[in-house]
This record gives C-alpha cells, sequence and structure tokens, in this order.
C-alpha cells in the first residue's frame, strides 16, 4: 500500500514523474490514487511528494483519491475528505477480509466472506454518506460490483459508478437500469 510507497520515496517519486509527465504532455483522465489508506498523515505525506514532483494540487483537472480498503479508511474519511480528496474507490475483497477477519482464500472458512456482511455494508454506506455530504465521488469495480444485490444497495446508498466484471457487465447495466426508474 502507500506505506511501502513512503517507505521508498524515490521509487514513489518516479512513479509521480512519470505521471506528471504524461499529464503534461497533453493526456486527460490520468490522476493519483492512494492505496491501503489507514492514516491521514501517509496522505498529506504523499501530497508533499506529488507538490515536489510538480503536480498542483488545487488543479480542478487533476484527479486525486484514495482506496477504501481498510476499516481504519472507513472510520476516518472525514478526516480523508478535509484532504481534499476528490473520489474513493472501494476495494471491497480487503475491507471485507480486514473487517471479518476472515482469509477469503483460506477454503476452510471461505463460505462466510461476504461483501454484504451487515459490518462491510454500514462502513460502505458510512463512506458514502460522507463523500455525497462533501462532493467526494464514489467507485466500485470488479467482483462486488458484479453482485446484483450488492449493486442495488450501493445504488440506494448513493454510489456514483459501478464496474462490474466482463461477465456480469449486462446483468449489472439491467440491475442499474431499473433501479433508475
Amino acid at each position: 500500500g502507500i506505506r511501502r510507497d513512503l517507505d521508498e520515496p524515490e521509487l514513489f517519486k518516479a512513479q509521480l514523474q512519470a505521471i506528471f509527465q504524461l499529464r503534461k504532455e497533453g493526456y486527460t483522465g490520468i490522476g493519483v490514487m492512494l492505496p491501503f489508506v489507514i492514516s491521514v498523515d501517509e496522505v498529506q505525506k504523499a501530497k508533499g511528494l506529488m507538490q515536489e514532483c510538480g503536480f498542483d494540487l488545487n488543479d480542478p483537472s487533476f484527479e486525486f483519491g484514495v482506496m477504501v480498503e481498510t476499516p481504519a479508511a472507513c472510520w476516518i474519511i472525514d478526516e480523508l475528505i478535509a484532504e481534499k480528496i476528490r473520489f474513493i474507490s472501494f476495494g471491497t475483497n480487503y475491507l471485507t477480509q480486514l473487517t471479518l477477519g476472515i482469509d477469503r482464500n483460506n477454503e476452510r472458512i471461505q463460505k462466510q466472506f461476504s461483501e454484504m456482511h451487515p459490518a462491510v455494508m454500514r462502513e460502505i454506506g458510512h463512506v458514502i454518506a460522507a463523500c455525497k455530504h462533501a462532493g467526494v465521488k464514489t467507485s466500485i469495480c470488479g467482483q462486488a460490483a458484479s453482485n446484483p444485490e450488492m449493486v442495488k444497495k450501493l445504488l440506494a446508498f448513493g454510489i456514483d459508478s459501478v464496474s462490474p466484471n466482463n461477465d456480469a457487465g449486462e446483468q449489472i447495466t439491467g440491475t442499474v437500469l431499473r433501479a433508475a426508474k
């Protein structure tokens, strides 16, 4: 996660400089998303390195956000929003694993792994509500975004975007269209 990048700032800065160069060459839709965030301090340090690399964090065309993959990120979302993030993306596999204390790869307990567990859903609902209030975009991708029941709940919470796996695209499109009626 971001801790590894901050522990090796020269490698992180090399990544940031590549992104900065692409933006300078006119490429759009390229931003920075920090993974596995657990503290505001990490975001502040990353922003400092971004500024060292030339990023204008006030540029409205620059997308800067965080992955919400840890319970810590869920419960400090207001402080993360105060750092002027513009978007979040849920990483529900890790969020579920860390919230429930269940290794999704352990066959003996895998059946208990569910993104729709009430604790995970409360975390997600809390984050979406805080982000909606602050005008921060919310998204989810992958397996959870491919589950029609999960997508119905996410839409009810007010999520801005869902990106299902390719094999579920048509089904999820139908779920979204029915919910919009």
